[in-house]
């Protein structure tokens, strides 16, 4: 005993109306056009406004008579300059020491060098050699001979300052070379 009581209580289906399109009637274009009495008129009131705010100031200003009187009545103040007789009348005393040389000092200063990597082969040491000059560090090569065989090391420096040998330093761990510092 089943009952659908969905339907009972719904208004009957309605199918959506459809619009017939009008007899006689076609749809409208919007049709630009260039319309020259526009754009000249505009043109002309465009040119009036800008001559007018060129020109308004001398318009509407005082007339030349009467700024030739202001002119005349204010005085130009006259420049004294005072540099010349302070020279004339003072003496300058000169500190000798000022431009004498440094004096040389007397502790050795440190020189800061730094081992990027040592080789077998002396093109293998060319090769990061000039790896390290194209990324601006300054380096040579000293070939030694250790236990009979030659080692080519590549040495990055000197550096008068141990600030920029850390610099270096930190910059051969980005290009992941295990560097020691050597005197």
């Amino acid at each position: 005993m089943n009952k659908d009581f969905a339907e009972r209580n719904s208004p009957k289906k309605r199918k959506p109306a459809t619009r017939k399109p009008a007899k006689g009637r076609t749809p409208t274009k919007n049709k630009i056009t260039f319309h020259a009495p526009s754009f000249s008129s505009g043109a002309i009131v465009g040119a009036v406004v800008v001559l007018v705010a060129a020109y308004a100031p001398e318009i509407i200003g005082t007339s030349t008579a009467a700024k030739n009187a202001v002119v005349e009545t204010q005085e130009t103040p006259k420049i004294r300059f005072e540099f010349p007789d302070l020279l004339k009348n003072n003496e300058v005393a000169a500190n000798p020491d000022t431009y004498s040389a440094p004096q040389a000092s007397t502790k050795a200063e440190k020189i800061f060098r730094i081992q990027a990597a040592s080789f077998r082969s002396e093109d293998d040491a060319n090769v990061l050699r000039a790896k390290l000059l194209l990324t601006d560090l300054p380096s040579s090569i000293e070939a030694s001979k250790v236990s009979g065989e030659t080692w080519y090391r590549v040495v990055v420096g000197p550096f008068s300052e141990k600030v920029y040998a850390d610099r270096a330093m930190t910059r051969l761990r980005q290009q992941n070379l295990t560097a020691i510092r050597i005197n």
